[in-house]
């Protein structure tokens, strides 16, 4: 079992920067990297592959969307945890994460020139899972530079730089993929990707990895190293934050996956702006992601001075939860924007701090790539799972009313579980 500050001696054993000129430099470029790997998710899903699919085969687009909606998710699910634990098992010259990182980046932009040439439905299956698994396979490895190199005191700082990746990442992608043809836009996200990643890891040099101990290599049956895979989980403060995160992206991507229908159906197209729900729904993330980067540039940096991780992120999940009871209260194009600037600052608060919190529960330094990705496996999973919670919850318990209802009771959980890991303050 490793505590905090054993994690914060192998960064210093390893030789890594930790300055604040030094650290300062690799979060500088941590969030263009961060970015353009949000871009390529977003841009490409929101905007490039519905186009494509409904190309291919209109009369089918909303189940082949659906499949390979799906099959993405799947393909995330495996490749961010094993971006962590393979690049935990790597000695080299260049460090353990910034050869899969390099590789997984290179992968990623071939992938995407392929998928813009895709031009039936088997050829978008191969090039999507593909595309996908590099991608969060490059995530899983990059998000584990943060309990790699970044000192215990620096890391609200950190997180909040990694979240503001975020909403510049959907920012810049959905711009790039709505004002350039199909195949510039995928040739345009992947130079992106390839750029700011090579400017990471030439700017801010991973030190090596050679003189790192060797992980022993035993025999053992697969359900033993299933159980070893996933030994993190035995650890209590490991399991709260695990479940608490899968709450809180569930109340967020069951609610906000279907904010298209919610102001169609709900609010009613004749009392949003002259009865545009597509426009409506652009005013209201655009509104939502103005306040997240406003909280976000303070929160993560208040979180290290006051050292109260734990305490925000608890609470800002429980601002998502009271967020979600505003259309209740105002069912009106104006209570949706109440709505949607109360959400983004607390889910801004959230992403502010939250990667902070999940690396300083790794219970074991020789594993935490591959255990931080398993806790990113609790954001993937939700989005998998919403169209059908969604549907099932407005089918089955009243409509629209109560998908707010169900994101305000997941929030709640996911606040309340924050609040009680020990090990955080």
């Amino acid at each position: 079992m490793t505590n905090v500050r054993s994690t914060d001696q192998l960064v210093i054993a390893r030789g890594e920067p930790t300055s604040r000129l030094r650290v300062g430099r690799l979060l500088a470029l941590l969030l263009p990297a961060t970015a353009a790997m949000y871009a390529l998710f977003n841009g490409i899903s929101a905007v490039i592959l519905p186009g494509q699919v409904e190309a291919v085969d209109p009369a089918s687009k909303v189940g082949n969307l659906a499949l390979l909606t799906t099959l993405a998710a799947v393909a995330s699910m495996v490749a961010i945890p094993a971006g962590g634990a393979i690049s935990d098992r790597t000695r080299s010259r260049y460090g353990r994460r910034t050869p899969w990182i390099a590789a997984a980046a290179v992968v990623s932009a071939v992938a995407c020139i392929l998928m813009g040439l895709a031009d039936s439905l088997p050829g978008l299956i191969a090039t999507t899972v593909v595309l996908w698994f590099a991608a969060n396979f490059y995530s899983g490895a990059l998000t584990a530079i943060l309990p790699d190199r970044i000192p215990q005191d620096r890391r609200g700082l950190a997180s909040a730089v990694i979240g503001m990746g975020t909403p510049v990442g959907i920012v810049f992608g959905v711009q790039v993929a709505s004002r350039l043809g199909q195949l510039s836009a995928y040739a345009v996200i992947g130079a992106v990707l390839l750029v700011t990643t090579a400017l990471l890891l030439l700017g801010a040099r991973e030190g090596s990895a050679r003189d790192l101990p060797v992980a022993v290599r035993d025999r053992r049956t697969m359900g033993e190293s299933f159980r070893a895979f996933f030994a993190a989980f035995g650890t209590r403060d490991f399991r709260l934050a695990f479940v608490s995160r899968f709450m809180l992206f569930a109340s967020y991507f069951v609610v906000s996956g279907y904010a298209f229908y919610t102001l169609q159906d709900y609010i009613g197209t004749g009392n949003v702006p002259n009865g545009d729900v597509a426009a409506a729904v652009s005013t209201m993330l655009t509104l939502s992601i103005l306040v997240w980067v406003v909280v976000a540039n303070l929160a993560g940096w208040v979180a290290d001075k006051v050292d109260r991780r734990k305490l925000f992120v608890g609470v800002s999940a429980l601002g998502v939860a009271a967020s979600m009871m505003i259309p209740l209260a105002m069912p009106t194009w104006t209570g949706m924007l109440v709505y949607s600037a109360c959400l983004g600052a607390s889910i801004g608060t959230y992403f502010a701090i939250d990667l902070a919190v999940m690396s300083l529960v790794l219970p074991n330094a020789d594993s935490e790539g591959r255990d931080l990705g398993i806790l990113q496996v609790a954001t993937g999973l939700p989005q998998l799972l919403a169209g059908p919670v969604a549907g099932a919850v407005i089918t089955w318990f009243g409509g629209y009313p109560a998908l707010f209802v169900f994101g305000a009771l997941s929030a709640l959980v996911s606040g309340l579980l924050m609040l009680r890991i020990r090990s955080i303050r």
